[in-house]
């Protein structure tokens, strides 16, 4: 008889856990629950899988007390399905958990933590900070993507289960255009929703301070929801290299082509515990430009697969893209082979797939 396994995604992990479910339905009797915004704003793709897959749109905003009510039928539809493990890829402030924890065992709940703590940037901070406690300090299994971040968990709280994989490559699918020579202009991309630790402002100075012959070489792309447009718009302004400059979400057929147009994805966060669009350039073959941090550093090594810089330099960013910019095309098709040799030993769905099943099989 084949174990059950209830999983719970929310809208904005769909991508996350497309690689994985699907793959798991062999050997797993899967139900499978996308939770989706009551905004809209996110779109789920059509899902292709051998289980029972029920999308749920949120009634109400997250924090109106009437999503409770919401979320009961949601646990009341697992507690029939009498599941042997209880994967939970989606966060939900402030009633999720509370509730699946009043109708669910949570000795059978796997939380999938993408963050450790909360950061700067975020909406309503404090309370996210106090649901992660509650979460972290209440359940045992536990889903972490980074070796680092596994190491901060383990040191705030002891004694619990930990599973540890990085996140699985991202696919939009097949591109149709291919990236442009490198002799024309070299493309760099920045991807995703603005956020103050993202640092997209330090990026933008470090261009801005490049000589006018190197930025003549270069274009820069800006896409993804951004709260604080003027802010950024200045300094787009001040750029002498073409930018694209797009602050709205953009839609997921559109993302293949844009990683395939593009030679670098910059990265300057100041602190991440795993970054989605990272993964997203993985799955292209695209080298990233990172900040020195332990989100980064454990994924890119400087000079062979990508390139690091000092956090929240300037300076130190401007003279690597400088320097990136004068690699030749032989450089550049080294630095992406080497990537390919990384991304073969590190990503394989299928090592990712065997520690999930390894995992389920110990609750």
């Amino acid at each position: 008889m084949k174990k059950r396994i209830a999983w719970i995604t929310a809208d904005y992990f769909v991508d996350v856990d497309i690689p994985i479910v699907p793959r798991l339905t062999n050997e797993y009797e899967v139900e499978w629950y996308i939770i989706q915004g009551f905004d809209g704003k996110i779109s789920v793709p059509e899902i292709t899988a051998d289980c029972n897959i029920y999308k749920r749109r949120i009634p109400y905003r997250r924090r109106n007390p009437k999503c409770i009510s919401f979320y009961a039928d949601i646990a009341k539809q697992i507690k029939k399905f009498a599941p042997d493990v209880i994967y939970v890829d989606a966060m939900e402030v402030p009633y999720m958990y509370p509730v699946l924890d009043f109708y669910l065992p949570t000795a059978k709940m796997v939380h999938a933590t993408h963050n450790v703590a909360s950061y700067a940037g975020w909406h309503n901070r404090r309370l996210s900070q106090l649901y992660l406690s509650y979460v972290f300090g209440r359940h045992k299994h536990f889903h972490l993507f980074s070796q680092h971040a596994r190491a901060e968990f383990e040191a705030m709280y002891s004694g619990k289960h930990i599973m540890y994989t990085p996140l699985s490559l991202k696919d939009y699918g097949q591109p149709t255009a291919g990236v442009a020579p490198m002799e024309d202009k070299v493309g760099f991309l920045f991807f995703g929703n603005v956020r103050q630790n993202k640092r997209l402002d330090v990026m933008l100075q470090a261009f801005a301070k490049l000589p006018d012959d190197v930025q003549s070489r270069v274009h820069v792309s800006v896409l993804g929801s951004c709260d604080n447009v003027p802010y950024y718009q200045e300094m787009v302004d001040r750029l002498k290299c073409s930018v694209t400059f797009t602050p709205h979400r953009i839609a997921d057929e559109e993302v293949a082509d844009i990683f395939a147009r593009h030679h670098y994805l910059v990265l300057p966060y100041e602190n991440v515990t795993q970054s989605g669009p990272h993964m997203i350039a993985y799955n292209y073959g695209m080298p990233v430009i990172a900040t020195r941090i332990d989100g980064f550093t454990e994924h890119v090594t400087d000079g062979e697969d990508g390139f690091l810089f000092a956090v929240n330099d300037v300076d130190n960013l401007s003279e690597v893209l400088k320097r990136v910019v004068s690699l030749s095309q032989q450089e550049y098709a080294a630095v992406c082979e080497n990537l390919k040799v990384t991304i073969a030993q590190r990503y394989s769905s299928e090592s990712i797939l065997k520690e999930y099943k390894r995992f389920f099989e110990t609750i």
